[in-house]
């Protein structure tokens, strides 16, 4: 068995988790756009892609499942999970596997707006999320919610283009340009990171890891500790249950404000924040393999890990001669 995961950057670790699941049952292979990634030179073997935002690089995946025999492919990133699953039916044909919820899902997910009406629509709470002043003003007329507020790009990558603003007058201005922006409240009181695994086949959750993140940097978490939180943990159950569509690896965002919670973000792939998961027991790894062998999962121990363990993020460097 033979597993490509893609622009797969500086995530040197992933790569060794996964190489450790398969043993000695397949190879990884690693792909990226950049012969300067990290984590192409701990594979078993490397390609380069075309970038995701190139029109070739549906064309070079193919070439590299070709010519590596690939039986499944793990996307890392938001772009490619987008243009991996629109392009299912190709990859069904040639026998190959992709890592992700469905189309309609993975469309939902990467849309901030599309993703709190689909909260909303299950009764559940989500961040409530705008694209015009006026439905913010009325949210906030109603005194559950106060500046600040939060304002960003529609179509934003991790933190870029976000501020923070502190009044109607602000806001307004602000707002007053022509690009498409989402408002948001500022729900900041604490935030938490949930990754979970569904299983491919049974449609199960398999194992679930939440972490409260006490620092970010450029939309990945620097910083957090793990956490046995059985509120968090029902409300994250109950909303996989009635989202059947959600399978694999899963990163959900949440937040606390005044004592309730909030989802904010449904990620369709693995979060940056997974080696804390995978340090301490959740191996999601072993899960993929399993179900590439057809294999069902039995559900882990609810919150087997140990609670109260912070992880620091750092960065290492690697010599290559080419």
């Amino acid at each position: 068995m033979n597993i490509l995961i893609c622009s797969i950057g500086p995530r040197v670790k992933q790569v060794e988790f996964l190489k450790e699941a398969l043993s000695n049952e397949g190879k990884v292979i690693a792909g990226d756009s950049d012969p300067l990634s990290a984590a192409l030179y701990v594979a078993d073997d490397f390609v380069l892609l075309r970038p995701f935002t190139d029109e070739g690089y549906i064309a070079s995946i193919l070439t590299a499942c070709r010519e590596h025999d690939i039986d499944a492919i793990i996307p890392v990133r938001d772009e490619e999970v987008l243009k991996l699953v629109k392009n299912k039916s190709v990859l069904d044909n040639l026998g190959i596997k992709i890592l992700t919820p469905s189309e309609e899902m993975v469309e939902i997910c990467l849309d901030k707006m599309k993703t709190y009406q689909y909260i909303r629509n299950l009764n559940y709470p989500g961040v409530p999320t705008f694209s015009k002043t006026e439905e913010m003003l009325d949210i906030l007329a109603e005194g559950y919610f106060d500046f600040p507020l939060i304002v960003k790009p529609a179509n934003g990558d991790g933190s870029i283009g976000v501020c923070v603003v502190d009044n109607k007058e602000e806001l307004e201005r602000i707002t007053s340009t022509n690009e498409r922006l989402l408002i948001q409240p500022y729900l900041k009181n604490r935030e938490f990171g949930c990754d979970v695994y569904v299983d491919l086949i049974s449609g199960e959750l398999v194992d679930m890891f939440i972490k409260e993140k006490k620092e970010m940097k450029e939309g990945a978490t620097d910083k957090a500790v793990s956490l046995h939180h059985p509120e968090l943990e029902k409300l994250v159950r109950n909303f996989l249950k009635d989202s059947p569509e959600l399978r694999g690896p899963i990163d959900i965002d949440l937040f606390e404000y005044n004592g309730h919670y909030f989802i904010s973000e449904i990620n369709p792939r693995f979060g940056a924040g997974y080696i804390h998961a995978h340090l301490l027991g959740c191996n999601y790894m072993d899960y993929i393999v399993r179900n590439l062998k057809g294999q069902a999962n039995t559900p882990a121990e609810p919150c087997h890990y140990e609670n109260g363990v912070t992880m620091v993020r750092y960065y290492d460097y690697m010599l290559k001669r080419f």
